[in-house]
């Protein structure tokens, strides 16, 4: 297995900082305040926020550096008494009235780690939707940053050594001309249109309309005309394009083979039937339960379609949960549901957003009619595979 050397890491730390994040001096000549929240139980995660950090001191911004681990953020929610957890932490707020960065750095290590914990996270919803208003309406730009976590591999059943290099696989791949140029092709296959139809041998007929949203893409970089329109964040690793439907619109069923939902676990054969854009009703083979308690654990839109996007990186591969790789597969498309305000463009307010991926190998997309995406591939492209 070929992971990424100290050099490498250093490489991309300081692309990720200058290039894809453009962090330097804000208007007013002041430098930037950068959060960065890592999930400490890897050392080569804390090796790599480390990495940012120094970026980050070269270009004169001021860093915060905070550590994640879900067994303390199980724990908290357990002792934590109910009257402080419906209140807004004041140093979250003052994060998020601060801070002109974000950067998540890694994965869960506990793919479950808010079983039974329902209740005790809804108390929170509201205030989780306020803290995604603030950032929204400050512009805050954000990054998640991809990181193989081997608590998050063996939570998805991976194992390690397959999940690190699928993880380092697809950082690699997220710098290419040619996920460039499969972005593109979908972009422009999407842009001043107006409907969209996703079927598929297993049932799936689902249909919405995107007329009037910006199409956005997610290729590894945060340039200033981005900035300007809103569109403030990005993954790493990269790779699709994605529309905020409009919310109200989406007709019919569609067919999730695997369902990864973090806090809460793994639901098979998920079918879901929207009506009017929101979902009227859900089944799965196994682990119903799971997505009925993430339900359960949120409050506002947070069941109404949120966002379409296609996967476009060629070197990203199925890991059985981690989303920031399974939305990128190339022959892949993805619906979310709940919030997307903010980058999204849309006007769904909710405290969650759950992406949800459905491998079209054996399935068809149409946009106004016209065939795009046939068994997995781009119709008509040079890079079709």
């Amino acid at each position: 297995m070929r992971g990424l050397s100290e050099r490498e890491m250093a490489r991309i730390a300081h692309s990720f900082v200058r290039d894809s994040m453009l962090i330097g001096r804000r208007k007013g000549g002041k430098f930037e305040s950068v959060r960065i929240l890592y999930n400490a139980t890897d050392p080569s995660c804390e090796r790599m926020a480390f990495k940012i950090e120094e970026e980050c001191w070269r270009v004169g911004a001021h860093t915060l550096l905070l550590t994640e681990r879900c067994w303390r953020a199980r724990r908290l929610y357990k002792i934590t008494p109910e009257p402080s957890l419906r209140e807004m932490s004041p140093f979250a707020e003052a994060i998020a009235r601060r801070a002109d960065v974000t950067i998540y750095l890694g994965e869960e290590d506990d793919s479950q780690w808010a079983r039974g914990l329902s209740g005790k996270l809804k108390l929170t919803g509201p205030i989780r939707q306020k803290l995604h208003e603030i950032l929204d309406r400050r512009k805050v730009r954000w990054a998640y940053f991809g990181w193989p976590v081997p608590g998050a591999a063996r939570g998805y059943g991976c194992p390690v050594p397959r999940f690190r290099q699928i993880f380092f696989d697809s950082i690699r791949a997220s710098f290419t001309h040619e996920l460039r140029e499969l972005c593109g092709y979908y972009r422009k296959a999407l842009t001043g249109k107006d409907k969209v139809r996703i079927t598929a041998a297993d049932g799936t007929d689902l249909s919405f309309r995107i007329k009037g949203r910006p199409v956005l893409v997610d290729d590894g970089f945060i340039s200033r005309e981005d900035i300007e329109r809103g569109d403030v964040g990005l993954n790493i690793p990269s790779g699709e394009i994605f529309v905020a439907p409009l919310e109200t619109t989406a007709e019919g069923e569609i067919f999730f083979e695997n369902v990864a939902i973090h806090g809460f676990g793994k639901v098979k054969g998920l079918r879901l039937k929207f009506h009017r854009g929101k979902i009227v009703d859900y089944d799965a083979t196994r682990g119903k339960a799971n997505f009925m308690n993430f339900l359960k654990a949120n409050t506002g839109e947070k069941d109404r379609i949120a966002e379409f996007g296609v996967g476009c990186n060629p070197g990203a591969m199925y890991t059985g949960g981690s989303i920031i790789i399974d939305e990128k597969i190339f022959g892949t498309l993805h619906i979310a549901i709940g919030n997307n305000t903010g980058a999204y463009h849309g006007k769904n307010k909710a405290s969650s957003h759950l992406d949800l991926i459905k491998d079209m190998r054996r399935g068809q997309f149409f946009v106004d009619g016209k065939l795009v995406m046939d068994r997995g591939k781009p119709v008509g492209h040079a890079l079709t595979r």
